[in-house]
This record gives structure tokens, sequence and C-alpha cells, in this order.
């Protein structure tokens, strides 16, 4: 049986991510992806929002370090990224009880601000300026100048393809059954291989929609998840039409980006028909329908645009307060879990990593991960 001192399970952006970081601080690491890098949820067409604005309070503080890390990200990793900076501009039209209305601006200011995020609130006549376009109706918008796109699924080889160079061993096509933990602190992984590998020091296990699986049949803990698969529409816009920043609509459930191809995309967490037990979506059309009309509200230019393609075959888990789950799983301390992401994980990824090989290698949690404990969200833990 092959032993290393850290085993990675997950070919996606957090799992790559994870093994660069261990590998560049000098660890052995071996990472274990089922299919190939990339993809799950960190694969796809079109570009992933990199943004801090709009999130969880209780997320700011990874943003932030992840807004730090990704303009590098090129450079350290030797591989394009397809990292833009371009800003994000939340928009607000009607007030409902000031949690999605405009009232509510001041405060998410000064909150974002006071994480470290800049921005500012932007008014009717400098948003036209800034976007022109936008649906008269619209009265005020939160402007976050350092969010930008990426390319998730080059993101994600690129953290791959950098961990090798570190000697780091990435296996594809090599899922894990079951984990077994050894009184010495060691996990043994079952492979579906029929092979065993065992980490010495540590696993961390980021497989997304497999985590809750190796974690209820191997230790019999059950966290309260489930899958979704966000609906992605890409249209065509008429000629001219460009986009200065990403859109993104409170109240609308709306975001809506330009692809490196020129055509419109147009997500913002409405999901289509899932089946978590195939792993299969299906187009939902009344989602699409909906979809067409929020963009037609709010970029009225955008009315009536060919429907290029409908994509929802990306699942991800989500919590029940849409933060991740970022911990040691219970009783086992040489066990770390990132699953949950709820559909915003990629932006945090590179902070995400940093934090999960500092805690495996020095042994102390990080400060940014104390909000997203296991206990919050009711997880059954065997006695």
């Amino acid at each position: 049986m092959q032993s290393v001192e850290y085993i990675v399970v997950g070919g996606g952006v957090v799992g790559t991510a994870t093994a660069w970081h261990l590998a560049s601080r000098g660890a052995e690491v071996t990472l274990l992806e089922a299919r190939e890098l990339a993809s799950g949820a960190s694969g796809g067409p079109g570009r992933r929002g990199v943004r801090a604005g709009g999130r969880d309070l209780r997320e700011l503080p990874l943003a932030r370090r992840a807004l730090e890390l990704w303009p590098e990200l090129d450079t350290l990793l030797g591989a394009p990224t397809g990292y833009h900076r371009n800003g994000l501009l939340s928009l607000y039209d009607v007030e409902i009880a000031g949690v999605s209305g405009w009232q509510s601006l001041p405060a998410r200011q000064q909150a974002q601000r006071a994480a470290g995020i800049p921005c500012e609130i932007v008014d009717r006549g400098r948003l036209e300026a800034m976007q022109p376009g936008i649906a008269e109706g619209v009265r005020h918008a939160l402007h976050t100048p350092d969010d930008g796109t990426a390319d998730h699924p080059a993101t994600t080889r690129a953290f791959g393809a950098a961990a090798r160079k570190l000697g780091a061993a990435v296996h594809e096509h090599t899922g894990v059954a079951g984990l077994v933990p050894g009184e010495d602190g060691s996990v043994t992984l079952e492979l579906t291989t029929g092979e065993r590998m065992r980490a010495t020091r540590g696993v961390v296990l980021a497989a997304n929609r497999s985590t809750p699986r190796l974690l209820r049949e191997s230790i019999g803990v059950s966290l309260p998840l489930w899958e979704k698969a966000t609906q992605v529409t890409f249209v065509r816009p008429p000629s001219g039409f460009g986009l200065n920043h990403q859109i993104g609509h409170t109240r609308r459930s709306l975001s809506v980006k330009m692809t490196d191809e020129g055509s419109v995309m147009l997500s913002g967490g409405r999901p289509g028909s899932w089946d978590p037990v195939t792993g299969v979506g299906t187009v939902d059309p009344d989602v699409l329908r909906t979809t067409l009309a929020d963009l037609a509200a709010t970029l009225p230019e955008l009315d009536g645009a060919e429907v290029l393609a409908v994509d929802n075959n990306r699942a991800d888990t989500s919590t029940i307060d849409l933060i991740p789950v970022i911990d040691k799983a219970p009783g086992l301390d040489s066990v770390f879990v990132g699953t949950g992401w709820s559909g915003h994980g990629f932006a945090l990824a590179p902070a995400v990593a940093e934090a999960f090989a500092s805690w495996a290698l020095d042994g102390k949690r990080p400060e940014t991960l104390r909000p997203f404990t296991f206990d919050r969200l009711g997880a059954v833990v065997p006695s």
C-alpha cells in the first residue's frame, strides 16, 4: 500500500489549488480525481465571477484575500487563468423591506469597506455613464471595482499543472470509495480501483458532490446539503453591444457577463432540473423564460436576443445559509473538508486553498475559516 503525507480528493479548483499550495510549501501530495480535472462544477463554458460584492459578511475576509491573489495567479502558476478585473455593478430598483432595496446601500457599503472591500454607491446619473443601456427603473448601483471574472476550467487545470511541476502526483480516473481512519492519526483511502492509499499527515476532501457521501458512508456524519445545477444561458447581443462591467441585479437573481467569444452569459443562481442519482441536468423552460424576461427588463437592448445555448450540467452543493463548510471532519483531526459552495465558491478558491494548506501544515485553524463549521448546520454526528 502506497503512503504519502497528504492526499487531496477532488480535482476541482479547490482541490487543485490546495494541492499546489501544499506542494509549494514542500509537502508530499497526491491528488485523486474520479474523472478529469475540472469535470464538475469547476468546468463548463463561459466565465465565472470573481467577486466580493454582495457576499455574505462571513465570506468577506476570504474574498478580500482572494482578490489579492487572483491578479498574481497567471505568473505564479505559469499558465493563463483568463482573469480579468472589470468591476461589478449590483443594480437596485424598487425598495423591498430593505432586504434587496436601495435604502440598504449605505449599510452595505459600510460593511464591505470595513472588511477591506472597496466599493461605492452610484446614482442614476453616473450609472448611465458607467454602463449605457441600463433600464430606466434602476435607481442606484453598488460598484465593487476590484471584482472580475476568470475562466474556471483554465484556472483549475493551471493549478493542477503547477502542482505537478512542484512534484505533486495527480491521478485522474481514480475515485475514492471510502475512508478508514487509523489509530495513529493516519487515514487509509479505499480507491474505486480496488487499491488502497494511506495519508500519514492529512486528507483534504474537496470532492464537492461526493464529499457528503464519503462522510456519511465512511464515518457516519450526515451533512444537511442538497445539489443544484445553476442554469446558464448564452445569447447573441446586437452589433455594437458591450458590457463595461459585470452586471448583477439583486432582486432579479440575474448576473450578466460578456464571454471571450462575444456572447452574453446569463446566470444568477436559478437552478434547472437536476437528477442527483444520474448526475444529469436538463433545461427548465420556465427558468429560461424568467431569465430572458429579467434580462430584457434590466438591459432593454437585449430584449429578444437570440439564445445560442443553455447549459445545466454542472451541479454544486448548497447549504441552508448559503455559505460553505470548511472544517475538520468531526472527530478526525487529519481530515479537512470543503463542500457546500452554494454556487459561488470559485472566486474564494485561492484563499480557501491557502488557508487549508496552512491549517494542515501548521496545525492552527486560520481565522478566515472560523465561520464555516459543521456544527452551525446541525450536522448529524455519530455518538
